[in-house]
């Protein structure tokens, strides 16, 4: 008899020309991989459709993407703010902020750390050089299969147990970074210049939230699989 798999939800990305949304296959790949049922959210802002997506799905990814609007944590536009993209956060904004009130777990990717930062309460850099001021570089050139700086994890915290190490090396893709934390929210790695790198939400057995993709590096890295796997596991509870 088959195994029924958890439906892993993918939040998707939204292109205003082409008034359509999609979804990395990176993404699709590594849910694939690490047993789960990869499903594709769509981007609604209606209220019921909301509350059936958060019942349908085990567990969730929130993926890369264009910038926040600064608005959603009380800041002005910086001259640095990049994409934005109001589609996408008139609907995602209030699912994650309907799914976060269960326990289910999730995996937050790049813009998904910064947008739960931001669900919880957390501030962001709009611009890691012009705010903070120049230190590794965090958007790389792509192969993206490829890292290209450390993360130090804190020592004994959820994601070092979790994937058995204290160091990471990560690729980078992202110009923006979290700013002050969110309340429920706790530190658990940086790059080697400071910038905020993971986050765990301590509210639910797993929400764990990191700035780099580790969606590119399944096939070669077993502690980037490590997170896909650990969503699946705790998703199928």
């Amino acid at each position: 008899m088959r195994t029924k798999k958890p439906v892993i939800a993918l939040y998707p990305s939204y292109d205003p020309e082409g008034k359509r949304q999609n979804v990395m296959m990176r993404y699709v790949h590594a849910v694939e991989r690490a047993g789960g049922a990869p499903f594709l959210l769509p981007l609604s802002a209606d209220e019921d459709v909301i509350e059936s997506m958060v019942e349908l799905c085990d567990g969730m990814v929130f993926t890369g993407g264009d910038d926040l609007h600064p608005r959603h944590y009380g800041a002005c536009l910086h001259e640095g703010c990049g994409d934005l993209c109001p589609e996408r956060d008139e609907g995602e904004v209030p699912f994650a902020r309907a799914y976060l009130k269960t326990k289910k777990p999730f995996l937050a990717v790049c813009r998904g750390i910064q947008l739960i930062n931001v669900m919880y309460g957390g501030t962001l850099y709009q611009d890691i050089n012009l705010e903070r001021g120049r230190g590794l570089t965090h958007r790389q050139p792509p192969p993206y299969t490829v890292g290209s700086h450390g993360v130090r994890l804190v020592k004994d915290g959820f994601i070092a147990r979790l994937l058995g190490k204290d160091e990471l090396w990560v690729n980078s893709m992202h110009h923006q970074a979290v700013k002050e934390i969110g309340k429920g929210l706790s530190l658990e790695g940086k790059a080697t210049d400071g910038v905020i790198e993971a986050l765990v939400a301590t509210d639910r057995p797993f929400g764990v939230s990191v700035q780099w993709h580790p969606e590119c590096l399944v096939a070669t890295d077993d502690a980037s699989l490590r997170l896909f796997t650990a969503l699946v596991e705790e998703a199928k509870k």
